[in-house]
């Protein structure tokens, strides 16, 4: 139902006309934590859907101030391509947020470099005419604070407050001002409330014509029609977020119908909650930041705490064990054949299960998430990939289970090579009923485990079947 929308957004957010985050599912390499932590408030504010509307809101109030504005009118073609400069400004922010502290510096690196040509003389809001370079630390510190309050408020708007706190926020986020280059970034709320205000005080903010086309633009850019009725919402919820004496520079006016102001903010929710609804609740670069952090040993959510149950020749009092051995076929092309099969998700998806895991191949904390059954009868079975199976003559990997999966366990299947050159389907399972009502429905949760094994099996076959 929701396919076509939710195929609109990828293309915006990526620029991308067939949508591959083949970049945000890299964020899973590197061999530290990165700069915030999985618990961190730049992890709460920068997920789920609020930072839509903080871009909305980082561009009106950046393009207040006249030396950025200009970089941006002078040495960018956002007009002409307004969607690869959003794409990039993403790919920075989530490198920044979820990227191990290589590729956090390497992103700002790389903005940098960008940024040296982007020089020349604007005229401030004092009248006077300055210089100004990207890079320079007093416009890098703007784009900072006008950043960071984006995604504060928006959060705060949208969302509810953040659960460790606005100063922890900005305390943290203060992190990404350092590395762009700024000195001394506001590091609580008030902090950062100071920092505007003394912007205002010395009248280096202004509107003009140059604010009113860029304004005017973002009333009405040049998205796809499906997409277009949520932004306006979305964008009209926003510019009720602002501070009135910067909806005044910018020349916009609050949602009114007459004199009776309008809850804008309902309709920026609204729009808000459908693209929750239509995309993942986490995106591919905090899936990646969590896999690359399971990989490490720095966070486990796992529903159970005794991993490589598979493993064990005894499964421990309360879990029921599963050992299916079935041959599929003979040689080493079966065990080729298979081994792909059951490390691209096709064993999976050839039995019928609903599988989303979130990289095209098996890795070591991958999470896949498989559903069964039809309407509202459909179970989701969340689980993460804890062990791979990498040896010449079985191959495969073992999952674990997560919240939200009936059972709690553990299940690996294999493909495995004998001597004599037969190939098997080996699946082993140790696993319990996930709550009270799944033990009072035991009999039908361990008929479907059954069938869906049978299913494994024939898929096995499949895959293994010579191609002609």
């Amino acid at each position: 139902m929701f396919e076509p929308l939710r195929h609109k957004l990828h293309q915006t957010f990526s620029a991308q006309e067939s949508y591959d985050p083949a970049w945000e599912r890299d964020l899973d390499r590197g061999d530290n934590a990165g700069y915030f932590a999985h618990d961190s408030a730049v992890w709460v504010v920068h997920g789920g859907m609020s930072p839509m509307a903080a871009g909305i809101r980082a561009l009106l109030t950046q393009a207040l101030h006249p030396g950025a504005l200009a970089g941006v009118a002078e040495h960018s073609n956002y007009q002409a391509d307004p969607l690869a400069r959003l794409a990039g400004t993403i790919r920075w922010i989530f490198t920044l947020t979820y990227g191990d502290t290589a590729a956090a510096q390497a992103a700002c690196r790389w903005v940098q470099r960008r940024h040296v040509p982007v020089a020349g003389h604007y005229t401030a809001g004092t009248g006077e005419t300055r210089d100004y370079s990207a890079n320079d630390a007093d416009l890098a510190a703007w784009v900072h604070i006008a950043f960071a309050d984006a995604f504060l408020r928006s959060h705060q708007a949208f969302s509810g407050p953040v659960p460790q706190g606005a100063d922890a926020y900005v305390r943290e986020w203060a992190t990404a001002g350092e590395l762009m280059g700024v000195k001394n970034p506001p590091r609580s709320e008030a902090e950062l409330a100071a920092a505007i205000a003394g912007y205002e005080s010395r009248g280096e903010l202004s509107g003009g014509p140059r604010v009113a086309e860029v304004v005017s633009f973002l009333k009405n850019p040049p998205l796809d029609p499906m997409i277009l009725p949520g932004y306006k919402l979305l964008f009209a919820a926003v510019v009720d977020t602002l501070s009135e004496n910067h909806r005044k520079m910018l020349g916009l006016e609050r949602s009114k119908l007459g004199p009776i102001p309008l809850p804008s903010r309902l309709g920026g929710k609204a729009a808000l909650g459908l693209a929750g609804i239509t995309l993942a609740k986490k995106g591919p670069a905090e899936l990646a930041a969590r896999r690359r952090l399971f990989r490490l040993g720095m966070l486990s959510d796992l529903s159970y705490p005794e991993v490589g149950l598979t493993e064990l020749e005894k499964t421990p009092d309360g879990y029921r064990h599963l050992h299916l051995r079935e041959r599929v076929g003979e040689g080493q092309p079966v065990f080729d054949a298979l081994s792909e099969g059951i490390l691209t998700w096709a064993l999976h998806e050839r039995s019928g299960l609903r599988t989303r895991p979130d990289t095209p191949r098996v890795q070591l904390g991958s999470r896949v998430e498989l559903g069964f059954g039809i309407g509202p009868a459909r179970i989701s079975a969340p689980c993460r990939v804890v062990r791979l199976i990498e040896e010449a003559t079985r191959s495969g990997f073992a999952y674990g289970t997560l919240a939200g999966h009936p059972e709690t366990g553990e299940e690996s299947f294999a493909a495995v090579l004998e001597a004599d050159g037969s190939v098997y389907l080996e699946i082993r399972a140790a696993s319990k009923h996930a709550n009270r009502f799944y033990r009072l429905v035991w009999p039908v949760a361990e008929a479907a485990q059954r069938f869906a094994t049978q299913r494994y099996v024939e898929a096995a076959r499949e895959l293994a079947r010579p191609r002609a």
